[in-house]
């Protein structure tokens, strides 16, 4: 899976010598969370992400566009124990740092004069560089030798974005499918509002 994490971003460089090759930028914010058998407690938690991409155009229409990104992924655990009437445990957070490469087609639609409108969707795959777990002052590294954290997600990505000119602005939501634990199945899911600018 790693060699193919590589070699996926090994591709995405060598396609930038093609002609008609843009570029675009953006950064996101949202709310991530998991579902699964095992994640009916988890609940969605706040996140962001930031990336850069090119765009290959194949009509007026219709291109290819891979993308390489930092993305937050995670979900909190809510849970109020109270001690004489006093709250004692308010549970926990579980984040996830990936870098990620989801490779998308997108159909693009002139919708106003200077507007367009662009649906996307395609795979990633995406590897974690870090993961912990933070329970108030306290953290945990779920990749020690003690986690149980899974570096390796691969899913499906969709989107919508709005163009004026040379500005984005774009609703994204990732669903993954492996899960993000061993030995459990609590898998990843993540909406983000991104903002971005093609040059």
């Amino acid at each position: 899976m790693k060699k193919l994490f590589i070699l996926v971003c090994v591709a995405l460089f060598a396609t930038t010598v093609s002609a008609q090759i843009t570029w675009n930028m953006k950064a996101g914010f949202g709310m991530a969370n998991c579902y699964g058998g095992d994640a009916g407690h988890l609940s969605s938690h706040f996140v962001g992400k930031i990336g850069a991409g090119i765009e290959k155009p194949f009509t007026s229409n219709w291109s290819l566009m891979p993308s390489l990104e930092l993305a937050m992924k995670g979900a909190k655990y809510d849970i109020d124990v109270r001690l004489n009437g006093a709250s004692v445990y308010k549970g926990f957070t579980v984040d996830y740092y990936y870098l990620q490469v989801p490779v998308v087609a997108a159909y693009r639609i002139n919708i106003a004069s200077k507007w367009n409108l662009t649906l996307k969707a395609g795979p990633y795959l995406a590897y974690a560089f870090a993961g912990k777990i933070k329970e108030g002052d306290e953290s945990f590294n779920v990749f020690s030798k003690d986690g149980y954290g899974k570096r390796f997600d691969a899913g499906l990505d969709f989107g919508v974005d709005f163009e004026y000119q040379r500005f984005v602005f774009g609703a994204e939501y990732e669903l993954g499918f492996m899960s993000i634990e061993e030995q459990s199945d609590i898998k990843n899911g993540a909406f983000y509002v991104t903002v971005g600018y093609k040059f």
